[in-house]
């Protein structure tokens, strides 16, 4: 697919206040000022921060009043029931709270729906279920914001309800006893970006940091916070919020401790994944260890990763991580099948001319589709929506591109759903079958109407140009300085057009392989899944990549990991 390279052009002005005012390269204050960072009260700790620097959990809306019911219910023996969302984030969420909790002395029961049966949010009926087993407080974890009618039932039960959420924040408030969302506008919290884990951490800190003036550590062994990093970690990468401001401290704090193994469900979950690195990183997190704790909530139970990570006993982490797993075979054997299926609709039929994609099939396991969709999206780079049909009711899950606000769109929509809701980039909705033709017509129009054709070709930020020459160990070392990458902050991007290919290779038959030379610089690059430009090599004009170091048998050197390749002429 085509791609458009687009040069960043940072201030050069506060390029270099960033330089002389950290002390630091002018090659590392441009990566800065690329992804946002600019100002001085922000790069400092993004680059130098750690724990002690994230913000006061108190300056959350809510937060004394959360801490006080909790210490309240404590105090008194009452009940406390904790109600998780089924992804990696609301597990992570879920499982630090019930840690904590057991820390301090405090059995706590917990809830998570099921994807399938009850779907996403609070339902009434399990807040009935806690009732009954004599709940009286709900924390919810990484949920909750949206369910205005089931915090009316909670009260009516006589559960006072805490949530802790990070998604959109509605018109309308749940009257709950407590709301804690850092998108909250009446919140003077900083950082507005937090996972649902990142929330129910700063709950973790404040109800700390108020027993300790209580004096409650003077009898019993005061919780390490940092030991519940590694979790929050894990739901922060895999809920892709952007890794800026306390996120980036959380995840590289939390990569430290998550890379140590000292959590028996994580020394498990590693070994199952078959991850021989000492240290952990967020590929790791995002492609090999979140996947397969999400698996439980895609095609079971969330409730075995819970499991999974509050247990202290080695077998049962191992049997429990061995059946997610499992399950995670099955989700990527169900995932091919509805992207097989869905290439060739789109195939047969032409779509791929349309604005976009709406899919749908009896057929489909809802728990997949939304992976399914962000693969089309990365092929056709469409909006696309597929619909899991069940009887008379298809489940939808939808991507979108870098130009379409997704919720916004379907907004135009909503007379044919029977629920919907997301965000920016993914979003989701139940729909009658009946409608479903008008919907993709009315999504086609609507996406047309958004969008000009320029929109349909994604767009490649670049830091800067480079030759081959400046690409040594002193760039790398910055680029280090950077890390974790993710959302907000993406892994530097070069591009190189001094240079000839001395010879090409292909390694597997489906990679890449150059041997590169300019300047008397000479580098190795390699593109996996590029080997379909082999015999185009000789047209080579430049290339984008971002470098690394390649360390093999005892021996370090630097290789260009491709992202794209610009040719003479048209592929």
């Amino acid at each position: 697919m085509k791609k458009e390279w687009v040069l960043l052009k940072p201030d050069p002005k506060r390029i270099s206040f960033l330089s002389q005012s950290l002390n630091i390269s002018p090659l590392l204050a441009t990566l800065l000022v690329n992804r946002g960072i600019d100002e001085l009260h922000e790069a400092r700790p993004f680059l130098f921060g750690d724990f002690k620097d994230l913000p006061s959990p108190f300056l959350m809306k809510d937060m004394k009043k959360a801490v006080d019911r909790i210490l309240r219910a404590m105090e008194a023996h009452e009940s406390i029931y904790i109600y998780g969302d089924y992804d990696v984030d609301g597990v992570t969420a879920t499982s630090n709270f019930i840690n904590f909790f057991k820390e301090l002395g405090i059995t706590v029961g917990f809830h998570i729906p099921h994807r399938l049966r009850e779907g996403y949010g609070l339902h009434v009926e399990a807040l009935k279920e806690i009732q009954k087993k004599g709940g009286k407080v709900v924390i919810t974890a990484d949920c909750g914001i949206s369910n205005v009618k089931e915090a009316i039932a909670a009260s009516e039960l006589g559960i006072d309800l805490i949530i802790t959420d990070h998604h959109i924040v509605p018109p309308e408030l749940p009257d709950a006893h407590a709301v804690l969302n850092p998108l909250r506008k009446d919140s003077d919290f900083p950082d507005h970006y937090l996972a649902g884990v990142g929330v129910a951490f700063h709950l973790m800190m404040a109800l700390r940091h108020t027993l300790r003036e209580r004096g409650y550590f003077q009898s019993r062994k005061e919780p390490n916070l940092k030991n519940y990093l590694d979790l929050v970690a894990l739901g922060t990468i895999a809920d892709m919020v952007p890794l800026k401001g306390a996120n980036h401290i959380l995840v590289k704090e939390g990569l430290k401790i998550l890379s140590s193994q000292r959590r028996m469900g994580i020394k498990a979950l590693i070994e199952v994944s078959n991850i021989k690195k000492d240290t952990i990183g967020t590929y790791e997190v995002a492609f090999q260890l979140a996947p397969r704790l999400n698996a439980g909530g895609r095609l079971a139970s969330a409730e075995l990763g819970v499991k999974l990570l509050t247990t202290s006993d080695a077998l049962t982490a191992l049997e429990l991580a061995q059946r997610l797993d499992s399950e995670n075979s099955q989700r990527r054997f169900l995932q091919e099948e509805v992207l097989e299926q869905a290439i060739h609709m789109i195939e047969k039929d032409q779509l791929g001319k349309n604005k976009s994609l709406v899919l749908s099939s009896p057929l489909w396991h809802p728990g997949v589709i939304g992976i399914v969709a962000s693969k089309l999206v990365e092929r056709y780079y469409r909006p696309t929506c597929l619909i899991a049909e069940q009887e008379n009711i298809g489940k939808g899950s939808c991507r979108s591109i870098e130009s379409l606000h997704l919720l916004d769109a379907l907004k135009e929509c909503a007379g044919y759903f029977g629920n919907f809701g997301g965000h920016k980039a993914a979003a989701g909705f139940s729909i009658p079958l009946q409608n479903i033709s008008a919907f993709r017509d009315q999504f086609e129009k609507v996406v047309s109407q958004r969008l000009t054709d320029s929109d349909f070709f994604p767009k490649v930020k670049v830091d800067m140009e480079l030759t081959l020459k400046d690409v040594q160990a002193s760039l790398l070392e910055d680029i280090e300085k950077l890390a974790p990458f993710g959302m907000g902050c993406p892994e530097p991007l070069f591009v190189s057009r001094d240079f000839h290919v001395q010879r090409a290779q292909l390694v597997g038959q489906k990679h890449l392989k150059l041997f590169l030379e300019g300047e008397d610089r000479y580098h190795e690059a390699i593109g996996f899944h590029m080997g379909h430009a082999f015999s185009e090599v000789a047209k080579l004009k430049g290339i984008l990549y971002s470098p690394a170091f390649n360390d093999w048998q005892g021996k370090r050197s630097i290789q260009l990991k491709l992202k794209d390749l610009l040719f003479d002429a048209p592929q």
